[in-house]
């Protein structure tokens, strides 16, 4: 009898140590435990997907859990989308009008290119101090947060950063026209690609290399065919008469331009340095210290800027004599507006030219610095070039421009060139998760 008693005791006890009340006490795989009302994943995290009986049972298709696996795929996928997405319309919109709007100033004044960059500087110093303000930092620290990078970087980032705008823009002086800038400076991935190899101990494949090859083909095409169909010159002054466009002036130019594009390379170099040893998300503070100590560089040279900027203020206001203005078409649209008018009739034109180019220059730059934390220098320029096509056949639409069979032979290839480079990229990223995992 004593073993029979002995015997269903330890029946019932498996028993109870089986049944669903043990088996959440104990908080076993394959259930849910009750011990919080709260469930862990309403802070935010992506609910777990629960592998239990029903699963088994072949009902793991219901709608609650298609919807946890859609609600999980959302969270990981929609802000890295959202965050492209927002990047791109920063590059491709705001620096493709910057370019229009450079246009229209250096085609009147193109001993400008000083003043444009200071004024860059201190819209974008302006607009970027809330990241960094602080007023508890107090007045010793001029009311600045504790930076995350030290400041000597940042003053060597921001020497790089002001030589090769100064010189960008400085190549106007030499009466560099905007085809041929764009042309040149289409060279940069190639640069950068260069000085990544030689410095930054980068390695390419072949497919990288022919798709910036690719791409610095396809933009020069282009930027040749639509100076042609809007009869702009492309004379480089080897065989001019005067003195304004005489060879050697052009000359001088071109190596202005092509020194800015090797400083741009390092550049690159030294700020993925700078972002791999104090963190890619420190973009923010990078843009404002960039400019504001450039700023600081700049403000001794004011009396340069004075001429220019009592032509800037002394220039029309009116929009009805604009007819030969590149920007017509949009400024047209403007005063059609009754509240507008007003306004714009009273703010000399130059100046108006002036303030869209820096806010323009603001956008763009917030998005290549965004881009620039999140991928490598060469990216940036690559994606920077195929921003330049854009922004030629953008000008077709918005000024009424003939899109001549070379602009489309230059579109072709440069678009083909970035879908290899992106496709070589995504592969590559493939390749190193996997030999991560095999590491693991």
């Amino acid at each position: 009898m004593a073993n029979a008693t002995d015997c269903a005791d330890q029946t019932r006890q498996r028993k109870s140590r089986n049944s669903p009340e043990s088996t959440q006490a104990l908080g076993q795989p394959g259930t849910v435990s009750h011990a919080s009302s709260t469930p862990p994943w309403t802070n935010g995290a992506i609910q777990p997907i629960q592998h239990d009986k029903t699963l088994k049972s072949g009902k793991g298709d219901s709608p609650e859990g298609v919807e946890a696996v859609v609600t999980a795929v959302a969270h990981a996928t929609i802000p890295a989308w959202v965050n492209v997405g927002f990047m791109l319309v920063l590059i491709f919109g705001g620096c493709c009008a910057n370019v229009f709007t450079l246009e229209a100033i250096v085609s009147d004044m193109p001993h400008a290119g000083a003043l444009i960059t200071f004024t860059q500087f201190v819209v974008t110093s302006l607009l970027t101090l809330p990241n960094v303000l602080s007023f508890s930092a107090g007045p010793g620290s001029l009311f600045l947060k504790e930076r995350a990078v030290p400041l000597k970087k940042w003053i060597i980032f921001t020497a790089f950063f002001m030589t090769v705008n100064l010189m960008n823009n400085s190549a106007f002086l030499f009466k560099i026209s905007v085809p041929l800038h764009i042309i040149i400076r289409s060279g940069g991935p190639v640069t950068s690609m260069i000085i990544g190899y030689l410095y930054n101990s980068k390695r390419y494949t072949q497919v990288q290399i022919l798709a910036v090859f690719m791409l610095s083909v396809g933009v020069i095409t282009a930027a040749l065919a639509d100076a042609r169909a809007k009869g702009k010159s492309l004379d480089i002054g080897l065989s001019a008469t005067d003195n304004e466009a005489s060879p050697v002036r052009t000359l001088l130019g071109f190596a202005v331009l092509g020194l800015a594009m090797v400083l741009a390379a390092f550049q690159g170099v030294y700020a993925d340095r700078v972002y791999q040893k104090y963190g890619r998300n420190n973009w923010r503070e990078g843009l404002f210290y960039s400019h504001a100590l450039s700023l600081l560089a700049l403000i001794p040279t004011y009396q340069k800027f004075l001429p220019q900027i009592k032509s800037v203020l002394s220039s029309p206001a009116p929009f009805s004599n604009l007819t030969s203005s590149q920007l017509q078409p949009v400024f047209g649209t403007l005063v059609s507006i009754p509240l507008l008018r007003s306004f714009l009739s009273h703010v000399p034109l130059k100046l108006l030219y002036l303030l869209l180019n820096a806010l323009t220059q603001y956008l763009c730059i917030r998005g290549v610095y965004l881009l620039s934390a999140k991928s490598s220098s060469l990216t940036v320029t690559v994606v920077l070039n195929i921003r330049k096509l854009v922004s030629l056949i953008l000008s077709v639409y918005l000024f009424g421009n003939h899109l001549s069979t070379g602009v489309m032979a230059g579109a072709a290839v440069v678009f083909l060139a970035g879908g290899i480079y992106a496709w070589e990229g995504a592969r590559l990223r493939k390749i190193q998760q996997m030999k991560a995992k095999k590491s693991e």
